[in-house]
């Protein structure tokens, strides 16, 4: 039987579960390891911006030579990343960690430097209008980082729940949702196709639901976007044995989804709930009162 070791990335991603291969691997040759690091650099630009966890999982679907899908196949790509990023050859940009976060006050020489900003920062709510309140919810921070760029540039809520979410959390973020109880929210789901993952998910939808109940015209609508498995199939991702028993051959994580696809994927879903028409006409508006917002920043400083 092979022992369950705990991988922690100690620059990018968070704690998970891996199985020790009982195979021996001797070390790669100088050749191989230049192959290597050519091969992940090209992977990190390709799949940017992406995690460790991320890279990890395209190299084993690349079948890079010496990467198995186990703790020392992840410990290679995660130092080799590490060196890349330290050498100049993968920017510091393309690898995203969300799993730490800085607490700090935004701070200003002046009002003008404050006004300025702030002309610069203005956003338009998209979803005043809309019948539904769009939302975001994912397993891991890994995969918080991986669709940051998407849920921003749709300017709808990301939350990471870091495996089984806390009801504070949830009742927090509900709280939002009874504030406007007309409009429906719409929780697009990003997980683990395993039993853990399954559970978690369970459990969120369940607590989501206890919290709102009575309180809005319409039930929250909950959709799994990733990982289904007919994305297992139809991408042939890489999983291992289930721990637990359950209905499916194989336990998958979410960062098994190249990233491109993944934030297609949310991409599409978000966009089925907006009329491209209005988003135009808002955005044209938006721009308007943003350059609007400037030249008072500008009359104002002069």
């Amino acid at each position: 039987m092979t022992a369950a070791i705990i991988a922690h990335d100690a620059d990018s991603d968070t704690d998970d579960l891996y199985e020790a291969s009982p195979i021996r691997r001797s070390r790669a040759s100088r050749a191989e390891m230049e192959a290597r690091h050519d091969r992940l650099v090209e992977l990190a630009e390709e799949h940017q911006p992406c995690s460790v966890r991320h890279l990890f999982y395209r190299a084993v679907v690349d079948q890079m030579p010496g990467i198995g899908k186990d703790i020392r196949g992840y410990a290679k790509v995660q130092r080799a990343v590490l060196a890349l990023r330290r050498a100049g050859r993968i920017p510091y940009s393309w690898i995203v960690d969300n799993s730490r976060a800085a607490f700090r006050l935004d701070l200003w020489s002046d009002t003008s430097d404050f006004l300025e900003d702030m002309a610069g920062l203005y956003r338009r709510d998209l979803w005043d209008r809309s019948p539904h309140r769009i939302e975001v919810w994912c397993e891991s921070d890994s995969i918080a980082g991986t669709l940051l760029d998407v849920t921003s540039r749709w300017r709808v809520p990301l939350y990471p729940i870091r495996g089984q979410s806390s009801e504070t959390f949830v009742y927090n973020a509900v709280e939002s949702w009874l504030a406007e109880p007309a409009r429906q929210p719409v929780v697009l789901y990003v997980g683990d196709h395993d039993p853990a993952g399954m559970e978690i998910e369970r459990a969120l939808a369940s607590k989501m639901r206890a919290f709102s109940e009575g309180n809005l015209d319409e039930e929250p609508d909950f959709l799994r976007l990733a990982v289904t498995w007919r994305q297992v199939e139809e991408f042939d991702l890489p999983g291992t044995t289930p721990k637990k028993e359950y209905e499916f051959p194989l336990a998958v994580e979410a960062e098994a989804l190249p990233p491109h696809v993944l934030r297609g994927l949310v991409d599409d879903a978000i966009a089925a709930y907006v009329d491209p028409d209005e988003l135009q006409a808002l955005l044209t508006v938006e721009r308007a009162e943003r350059a609007s917002l400037k030249e008072f920043a500008e009359a104002f400083t002069s």
